[in-house]
């Protein structure tokens, strides 16, 4: 049985996938448990929570970080999957406005027009 000499990372949002790289030697994610992983090709299955934070990749010399919203680790065949709501800003770890849903929007609107009819009697 020979391993597979590279990983694939495949991140997805809500809105569906946001990136597909392949031909890593390495990816390191931060776990909910406080300490980061370190994937190589051939790493056992595995389904983890992860933080907000950086993930890092290597391909070849070349290493690269983005930071993504908490979410869901998947490992399996050389393909590590994460699910997230997106990502965050790498500058100080600020989390991304998530886009308004109808919900927040009525209640917004529900909000606003009860604070004015207090205030206007």
């Amino acid at each position: 049985m020979t391993l597979e000499k590279s990983l694939t990372l495949k991140v997805y949002t809500p809105n569906g996938l946001i990136h597909s790289i392949e031909d890593l030697s390495c990816i390191n994610v931060p776990l909910a448990n406080g300490y980061p992983i370190s994937i190589h090709p051939g790493h056992a299955p595995l389904i983890a929570g992860t933080i907000q934070g950086p993930i890092r990749f290597r391909r070849g010399h070349q290493e690269t970080a983005v930071s993504f919203h908490a979410g869901i680790l998947k490992i399996r065949n050389n393909e590590v999957i994460i699910f997230t709501a997106g990502e965050s800003s790498q500058d100080n770890m600020v989390k991304t406005i998530p886009e308004k849903t109808e919900y927040d929007r009525l209640m917004e609107t529900l909000v606003t027009k009860l604070q004015n009819g207090l205030t206007n009697k």
